[in-house]
Protein backbone atom coordinates (compact mmCIF):
# COMPACT_ATOMS: atom_id res chain seq x y z
CA UNK A 1 0.00 0.00 0.00
CA UNK A 2 1.77 3.45 -1.23
CA UNK A 3 -1.03 5.75 0.43
CA UNK A 4 -1.64 6.73 3.73
CA UNK A 5 -4.35 4.71 4.99
CA UNK A 6 -6.25 4.25 8.11
CA UNK A 7 -7.56 0.70 9.61
CA UNK A 8 -10.77 -0.44 11.08
CA UNK A 9 -10.75 -3.62 12.84
CA UNK A 10 -14.20 -5.43 13.84
CA UNK A 11 -12.37 -8.32 15.91
CA UNK A 12 -15.33 -10.59 16.17
CA UNK A 13 -16.45 -14.11 17.67
CA UNK A 14 -16.12 -15.98 14.51
CA UNK A 15 -13.62 -13.44 12.40
CA UNK A 16 -11.66 -10.65 11.92
CA UNK A 17 -12.42 -8.07 9.62
CA UNK A 18 -9.70 -5.55 8.60
CA UNK A 19 -10.93 -2.52 6.44
CA UNK A 20 -8.23 -0.25 5.16
CA UNK A 21 -9.34 3.14 4.26
CA UNK A 22 -8.02 6.68 3.01
CA UNK A 23 -7.99 9.14 5.53
CA UNK A 24 -10.95 10.48 4.82
CA UNK A 25 -13.06 6.92 4.86
CA UNK A 26 -13.06 5.75 1.16
CA UNK A 27 -12.18 1.81 1.09
CA UNK A 28 -9.08 0.62 -0.29
CA UNK A 29 -8.39 -3.32 0.54
CA UNK A 30 -10.21 -5.30 3.43
CA UNK A 31 -9.33 -8.48 4.50
CA UNK A 32 -11.11 -11.30 6.63
CA UNK A 33 -9.60 -13.71 8.95
CA UNK A 34 -11.07 -16.72 10.96
CA UNK A 35 -11.30 -15.66 14.78
CA UNK A 36 -9.17 -18.97 15.68
CA UNK A 37 -8.03 -18.26 19.11
CA UNK A 38 -9.18 -14.96 19.93
CA UNK A 39 -10.83 -15.14 22.83
CA UNK A 40 -8.57 -17.16 24.43
CA UNK A 41 -5.67 -14.51 23.72
CA UNK A 42 -4.58 -12.27 26.45
CA UNK A 43 -4.06 -8.87 25.25
CA UNK A 44 -0.45 -9.20 24.24
CA UNK A 45 -1.05 -12.11 22.45
CA UNK A 46 -4.58 -10.07 20.68
CA UNK A 47 -1.96 -7.52 20.30
CA UNK A 48 0.35 -9.24 18.24
CA UNK A 49 -2.40 -11.06 15.75
CA UNK A 50 -3.62 -7.69 14.69
CA UNK A 51 -0.34 -6.40 13.90
CA UNK A 52 0.79 -9.37 12.17
CA UNK A 53 -2.60 -9.16 10.27
CA UNK A 54 -1.90 -5.45 9.55
CA UNK A 55 2.07 -6.77 8.02
CA UNK A 56 0.35 -8.96 5.95
CA UNK A 57 -1.41 -5.92 3.86
CA UNK A 58 1.35 -3.66 3.91
CA UNK A 59 4.78 -2.39 6.00
CA UNK A 60 3.57 0.90 5.55
CA UNK A 61 2.37 2.05 9.24
CA UNK A 62 -1.27 3.25 9.26
CA UNK A 63 -2.17 6.77 10.37
CA UNK A 64 -4.53 5.15 13.06
CA UNK A 65 -6.17 1.58 13.72
CA UNK A 66 -9.59 1.42 15.52
CA UNK A 67 -10.73 -2.20 16.84
CA UNK A 68 -14.06 -3.20 17.76
CA UNK A 69 -13.05 -6.37 19.81
CA UNK A 70 -15.18 -9.28 21.23
CA UNK A 71 -14.24 -10.15 24.97
CA UNK A 72 -13.22 -6.70 25.75
CA UNK A 73 -16.25 -6.32 28.09
CA UNK A 74 -14.39 -3.25 30.41
CA UNK A 75 -12.61 -0.41 29.88
CA UNK A 76 -9.83 -1.81 31.33
CA UNK A 77 -9.32 -4.74 29.00
CA UNK A 78 -9.78 -2.32 26.15
CA UNK A 79 -7.35 0.00 27.27
CA UNK A 80 -5.00 -3.04 27.75
CA UNK A 81 -5.49 -4.45 24.57
CA UNK A 82 -4.67 -0.44 23.11
CA UNK A 83 -1.40 -0.06 25.04
CA UNK A 84 -0.58 -3.53 23.67
CA UNK A 85 -1.58 -2.62 19.75
CA UNK A 86 -0.02 1.08 19.76
CA UNK A 87 3.33 -0.40 21.36
CA UNK A 88 3.83 -3.01 18.55
CA UNK A 89 2.30 -0.52 15.58
CA UNK A 90 3.86 2.92 16.96
CA UNK A 91 1.02 4.50 15.98
CA UNK A 92 -2.44 5.69 17.88
CA UNK A 93 -5.25 3.07 18.50
CA UNK A 94 -8.42 3.34 19.83
CA UNK A 95 -10.43 -0.14 21.41
CA UNK A 96 -13.74 -0.43 22.29
CA UNK A 97 -16.15 -3.35 22.72
CA UNK A 98 -17.76 -4.69 19.14
CA UNK A 99 -20.99 -3.74 20.16
CA UNK A 100 -19.84 -0.25 20.30
CA UNK A 101 -19.14 0.17 16.83
CA UNK A 102 -22.74 -0.30 15.55
CA UNK A 103 -23.39 3.29 17.33
CA UNK A 104 -20.11 4.86 15.27
CA UNK A 105 -21.54 3.31 11.96
CA UNK A 106 -24.93 4.71 12.51
CA UNK A 107 -23.85 8.17 13.53
CA UNK A 108 -26.86 10.21 13.89
CA UNK A 109 -29.42 10.08 16.52
CA UNK A 110 -28.41 10.75 19.91
CA UNK A 111 -26.71 8.51 22.10
CA UNK A 112 -27.58 4.78 21.49
CA UNK A 113 -27.20 1.60 23.29
CA UNK A 114 -25.68 -0.97 20.83
CA UNK A 115 -27.19 -4.42 21.15
CA UNK A 116 -25.32 -7.43 19.18
CA UNK A 117 -27.36 -10.45 18.36
CA UNK A 118 -25.04 -13.23 16.71
CA UNK A 119 -24.17 -16.19 17.63
CA UNK A 120 -24.16 -14.64 21.63
CA UNK A 121 -25.70 -11.30 22.69
CA UNK A 122 -24.17 -8.25 24.64
CA UNK A 123 -25.81 -4.89 25.29
CA UNK A 124 -23.50 -2.00 25.73
CA UNK A 125 -23.25 2.18 26.37
CA UNK A 126 -22.19 4.93 27.91
CA UNK A 127 -23.07 7.08 30.70
CA UNK A 128 -22.95 11.24 29.79
CA UNK A 129 -19.30 11.14 31.38
CA UNK A 130 -17.96 8.63 29.00
CA UNK A 131 -18.17 5.43 31.02
CA UNK A 132 -18.72 2.72 29.49
CA UNK A 133 -21.56 -0.18 30.58
CA UNK A 134 -22.02 -3.58 29.66
CA UNK A 135 -24.51 -5.88 29.76
CA UNK A 136 -25.29 -9.98 28.56
CA UNK A 137 -22.48 -10.88 27.10
CA UNK A 138 -22.19 -14.03 29.59
CA UNK A 139 -21.65 -17.34 27.50
CA UNK A 140 -23.74 -20.07 26.02
CA UNK A 141 -24.04 -21.71 29.33
CA UNK A 142 -25.59 -18.47 31.57
CA UNK A 143 -26.84 -16.00 29.52
CA UNK A 144 -26.40 -14.67 25.97
CA UNK A 145 -30.41 -14.37 25.39
CA UNK A 146 -32.16 -13.86 22.13
CA UNK A 147 -28.92 -15.24 20.14
CA UNK A 148 -27.92 -18.36 18.21
CA UNK A 149 -27.22 -20.43 21.38
CA UNK A 150 -29.45 -18.73 23.50
CA UNK A 151 -32.30 -19.54 21.34
CA UNK A 152 -31.67 -22.95 20.85
CA UNK A 153 -31.09 -23.82 24.27
CA UNK A 154 -34.66 -21.95 25.14
CA UNK A 155 -36.50 -24.04 22.60
CA UNK A 156 -35.05 -27.38 23.70
CA UNK A 157 -35.76 -26.57 27.45
CA UNK A 158 -39.58 -25.70 26.47
CA UNK A 159 -39.25 -29.14 24.33
CA UNK A 160 -38.00 -30.70 27.68
CA UNK A 161 -40.97 -29.14 29.67
CA UNK A 162 -43.05 -30.01 27.55
CA UNK A 163 -42.48 -33.86 27.13
CA UNK A 164 -42.37 -33.65 31.25
CA UNK A 165 -45.57 -32.45 31.09
CA UNK A 166 -47.03 -34.92 28.42
CA UNK A 167 -44.79 -37.57 28.56
CA UNK A 168 -44.40 -36.59 24.50
CA UNK A 169 -43.28 -33.70 22.22
CA UNK A 170 -45.80 -33.41 19.57
CA UNK A 171 -44.27 -29.68 18.18
CA UNK A 172 -43.14 -29.20 14.64
CA UNK A 173 -39.92 -27.83 16.10
CA UNK A 174 -38.49 -31.31 17.22
CA UNK A 175 -38.19 -33.31 13.83
CA UNK A 176 -36.38 -30.51 12.44
CA UNK A 177 -33.79 -30.72 15.17
CA UNK A 178 -33.61 -33.98 14.99
CA UNK A 179 -32.36 -33.79 11.38
CA UNK A 180 -30.28 -31.15 12.49
CA UNK A 181 -28.57 -33.03 15.21
CA UNK A 182 -28.54 -36.69 13.64
CA UNK A 183 -31.31 -37.93 15.97
CA UNK A 184 -33.05 -41.31 14.84
CA UNK A 185 -36.02 -41.29 16.56
CA UNK A 186 -38.19 -38.59 15.56
CA UNK A 187 -40.11 -39.11 19.08
CA UNK A 188 -36.60 -39.04 21.31
CA UNK A 189 -35.87 -35.87 22.17
CA UNK A 190 -32.76 -37.39 24.24
CA UNK A 191 -30.85 -37.51 21.23
CA UNK A 192 -31.03 -33.84 20.85
CA UNK A 193 -30.15 -33.38 24.07
CA UNK A 194 -27.44 -35.65 23.94
CA UNK A 195 -25.79 -33.98 20.50
CA UNK A 196 -26.08 -30.34 22.45
CA UNK A 197 -23.92 -31.78 25.66
CA UNK A 198 -21.86 -33.91 23.00
CA UNK A 199 -21.21 -31.28 20.42
CA UNK A 200 -19.39 -28.05 20.84
CA UNK A 201 -21.64 -24.87 21.75
CA UNK A 202 -20.92 -23.03 18.26
CA UNK A 203 -22.54 -26.25 16.40
CA UNK A 204 -24.77 -26.48 18.17
CA UNK A 205 -25.60 -22.78 17.74
CA UNK A 206 -25.87 -23.96 13.90
CA UNK A 207 -29.47 -24.70 14.84
CA UNK A 208 -30.43 -21.81 15.13
CA UNK A 209 -32.09 -21.37 11.81
CA UNK A 210 -34.07 -24.35 12.31
CA UNK A 211 -35.87 -22.96 15.29
CA UNK A 212 -36.89 -19.76 13.62
CA UNK A 213 -37.55 -21.38 10.72
CA UNK A 214 -40.09 -23.55 13.31
CA UNK A 215 -41.20 -20.14 14.88
CA UNK A 216 -42.68 -18.75 11.17
CA UNK A 217 -44.57 -21.97 10.66
CA UNK A 218 -46.51 -21.77 14.71
CA UNK A 219 -44.22 -23.80 16.57
CA UNK A 220 -45.05 -23.35 20.03
CA UNK A 221 -41.77 -24.36 21.88
CA UNK A 222 -39.75 -21.94 18.82
CA UNK A 223 -42.19 -18.69 19.12
CA UNK A 224 -42.02 -18.93 22.66
CA UNK A 225 -38.23 -19.62 22.73
CA UNK A 226 -38.07 -15.96 20.25
CA UNK A 227 -40.67 -13.96 22.30
CA UNK A 228 -38.25 -14.73 25.52
CA UNK A 229 -35.33 -14.24 23.83
CA UNK A 230 -36.64 -10.77 22.88
CA UNK A 231 -37.75 -9.76 25.99
CA UNK A 232 -34.21 -10.92 27.58
CA UNK A 233 -32.97 -8.72 24.93
CA UNK A 234 -34.99 -5.57 26.17
CA UNK A 235 -33.86 -6.45 29.64
CA UNK A 236 -30.34 -5.74 28.65
CA UNK A 237 -30.99 -2.61 27.32
CA UNK A 238 -32.91 -1.50 30.46
CA UNK A 239 -30.33 -2.98 32.50
CA UNK A 240 -27.55 -0.60 30.91
CA UNK A 241 -30.54 2.55 31.30
CA UNK A 242 -30.50 1.54 34.68
CA UNK A 243 -27.00 2.17 35.55
CA UNK A 244 -27.23 5.82 33.94
CA UNK A 245 -26.87 5.23 30.35
CA UNK A 246 -28.37 8.14 28.90
CA UNK A 247 -30.16 6.57 25.55
CA UNK A 248 -32.17 8.28 22.94
CA UNK A 249 -32.20 5.01 20.61
CA UNK A 250 -30.73 1.18 20.13
CA UNK A 251 -28.77 0.21 17.43
CA UNK A 252 -28.89 -3.32 17.03
CA UNK A 253 -26.79 -5.56 14.67
CA UNK A 254 -25.60 -9.26 14.08
CA UNK A 255 -26.35 -12.03 11.70
CA UNK A 256 -29.43 -13.06 13.58
CA UNK A 257 -31.16 -10.19 14.64
CA UNK A 258 -30.51 -9.17 11.06
CA UNK A 259 -31.59 -11.95 9.40
CA UNK A 260 -34.52 -12.77 10.89
CA UNK A 261 -37.74 -10.19 11.26
CA UNK A 262 -39.50 -12.22 14.05
CA UNK A 263 -36.79 -11.47 16.46
CA UNK A 264 -36.05 -7.91 15.23
CA UNK A 265 -39.91 -6.64 15.28
CA UNK A 266 -40.81 -8.04 18.66
CA UNK A 267 -37.56 -6.56 19.99
CA UNK A 268 -38.66 -2.92 18.55
CA UNK A 269 -42.24 -3.59 20.17
CA UNK A 270 -41.08 -4.42 23.54
CA UNK A 271 -38.37 -1.33 23.52
CA UNK A 272 -40.89 1.06 22.29
CA UNK A 273 -43.57 -0.30 25.02
CA UNK A 274 -41.40 -0.49 27.48
CA UNK A 275 -38.50 1.95 27.38
CA UNK A 276 -40.01 4.41 24.69
CA UNK A 277 -37.13 4.17 22.47
CA UNK A 278 -36.37 3.57 18.38
CA UNK A 279 -34.71 0.39 17.22
CA UNK A 280 -32.09 0.60 14.11
CA UNK A 281 -31.20 -2.95 12.68
CA UNK A 282 -28.14 -2.49 11.08
CA UNK A 283 -27.46 -4.98 8.59
CA UNK A 284 -24.05 -3.66 7.29
CA UNK A 285 -20.68 -4.52 8.53
CA UNK A 286 -19.85 -2.84 12.11
CA UNK A 287 -16.11 -2.90 10.65
CA UNK A 288 -17.40 0.74 9.00
CA UNK A 289 -17.96 2.07 12.35
CA UNK A 290 -14.25 0.85 13.35
CA UNK A 291 -13.09 2.98 10.13
CA UNK A 292 -15.22 6.31 11.43
CA UNK A 293 -13.38 5.55 14.66
CA UNK A 294 -10.24 5.50 13.24
CA UNK A 295 -10.77 8.59 11.35
CA UNK A 296 -11.75 10.41 13.91
CA UNK A 297 -8.32 9.41 16.19
CA UNK A 298 -5.78 10.47 12.64
CA UNK A 299 -7.96 13.65 11.60
CA UNK A 300 -10.68 14.57 13.42
CA UNK A 301 -13.75 15.68 11.03
CA UNK A 302 -16.53 14.46 8.60
CA UNK A 303 -15.90 11.12 7.38
CA UNK A 304 -16.76 10.35 3.68
CA UNK A 305 -17.62 7.01 4.91
CA UNK A 306 -16.63 3.39 3.69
Amino acid sequence: MKTDYIVGVDAGGTKTRLRFATPDGRTLDERIHPAGEWTALDAPGKALLLDARLRETTARRPLAVAVGAHGCDSDQECLDLRDALAARTGTPVTVVNDAFLLEAAVPHGGPGAGLIVGTGSIAVARTPDGTSLYAGGWGWLLGDPGSAWGTVREAVRLLTRAHDRHGHVDDPLLPLLLRRSGGRDLRDLRDVVDAMQRLRPREWADWAPAVFDAAERGSPAARAAVAKGADDLVDLVDQVQERGAALSRVIAGGAVIAARPLLAERVAARLRARLGLPLTVYSGEPVAGAVRLAHALAAPGPVRGS
